[in-house]
């Protein structure tokens, strides 16, 4: 199967279209949020258990096609469950055949019944997409003034980005899919372990983060701006400060070099095989006293009060930003383009539901240290337990 799942397509739209639209798209990303919440939790009127990761996938899963594949697209039930479970089982059958010989791996592969859903997607993918292509080059085709009525996501930045035959219709439905893979789990993982610190430390966060949701909505008569988001500095501080006592991977920057590579500030000089692996050990750097101040320690408001403090900016220590002490975006010219959408859009899930709900454990009354349930970690990775629950129950408002 000719699969392109990423190349420069996808970074140049990422980097340019999708970050450059986050403005735009900030009321349908609230509208789609307010859909899935409506959709995926439970009435919740008294204190009701939520499992949080997999209710969390399918309302980012939601929200992310909105902008990936556009409206009514973005809610056909085959492309929801196709665009959700493919990055699962791309992850589940990558991480069993790395564990196994590479003599045998494309005889693993064949029998491997991860393997065999990913083809599946593939096939459903383009049985969804393909029709909405073709359909918009017809419409391109007769319509004169179609650069202003054309429709503002993914798809069609995709479209028009493609040239020769990275423009054939099925890779242009392999990169959505990899943007899908690149985001929907990723921002999920990212929630649960938010959502996660918060229930476990509802009393002495939930209130100050729910006034400056509602401080900031005032200031705009309830209308959701780009500049709505940005002004959310304790939300954006408590989400860096959970990322980064809960980081995705301990690693990052990783590389296979291509040529032999001499480091020139060792001594003596120590030179690097050509296809040795490398990485930068991002996680224990996040995690460093010689940087933090009691790191061990959840402290939510850390980097609002950094920004706060005299000398600081409040551009600076964001969750977005990257630099020596925060690589989990890595950094530089490769540093992840999609980490303005991710912040956006999970800001707006974050806001509705403190707008919405107050969390608790179910065991309250116990400290934060014994509630929050601990991360799973297989090798370098490290992600939130996809099982915990969390009690929900809706504001009377």
């Amino acid at each position: 199967m000719d699969i392109h799942l990423f190349g420069h397509v996808v970074w140049d739209v990422t980097r340019g279209q999708l970050t450059q639209n986050l403005g735009n798209h900030v009321e349908p990303l609230v509208d789609e949020s307010e859909f899935g919440y409506a959709q995926e939790l439970p009435a919740c009127n008294d204190w009701t258990p939520v499992t949080v990761h997999p209710t969390f996938l399918k309302i980012v899963g939601r929200t992310s096609a909105r902008i990936f594949v556009g409206h009514p697209l973005c809610r056909n039930p085959l492309w929801l469950e196709t665009s959700i479970d493919f990055a699962r089982c791309v992850f589940l059958g990558s991480g069993i055949l790395k564990v196994i010989p590479w003599i045998i791996r494309p005889v693993a592969a064949i029998f491997s019944p991860h393997m065999h859903r990913i083809r599946r997607h593939h096939r459903n993918a383009r049985k969804v997409l393909i029709p909405e292509i073709l359909r918009r080059r017809q419409l391109a085709s007769v319509t004169s003034d179609w650069k202003t009525k054309k429709p503002n996501d993914m798809l069609q930045w995709l479209e028009d980005a493609s040239e020769g035959a990275d423009s054939r219709p099925e890779r242009i439905v392999d990169r959505q899919l990899g943007m899908s893979f690149a985001a929907i789990h990723t921002t999920t993982n990212h929630l649960t372990n938010v959502i996660y610190d918060l229930a476990a430390r509802w009393d002495v966060y939930g209130p100050e983060l729910r006034a400056e949701v509602e401080e900031v909505l005032a200031e705009t008569n309830h209308s959701w701006k780009k500049t709505t988001l940005t002004k959310l500095s304790k939300m954006d501080s408590f989400m860096k400060e959970s990322q980064r006592l809960n980081p995705p991977s301990a690693l990052s920057f990783n590389r296979k070099l291509q040529a032999p590579y001499t480091i020139p500030s060792s001594s003596p000089p120590k030179t690097l095989l050509k296809d040795s692996y490398i990485a930068v050990a991002a996680g224990p750097i996040s995690a460093s006293d010689s940087i933090y101040e009691s790191p061990a320690t959840f402290d939510g408001f850390r980097f609002h009060r950094m920004r706060m403090a005299p000398g600081g900016s409040a551009q600076s220590h964001q969750f977005v930003t990257t630099g020596l002490e925060s690589m989990t975006f890595g950094h530089g010219r490769f540093a992840c383009p999609g980490r303005f959408f991710a912040s956006n859009e999970s800001k707006i899930i974050l806001a509705l539901l403190l707008l919405k709900y107050d969390i608790r454990f179910q065991q309250a009354g116990e400290s934060a240290e014994k509630s929050r349930p601990k991360n799973h970690v297989f090798a370098d990775a490290c992600y939130p337990d996809p099982e915990v629950q969390v009690m929900f129950k809706r504001r009377a408002v």
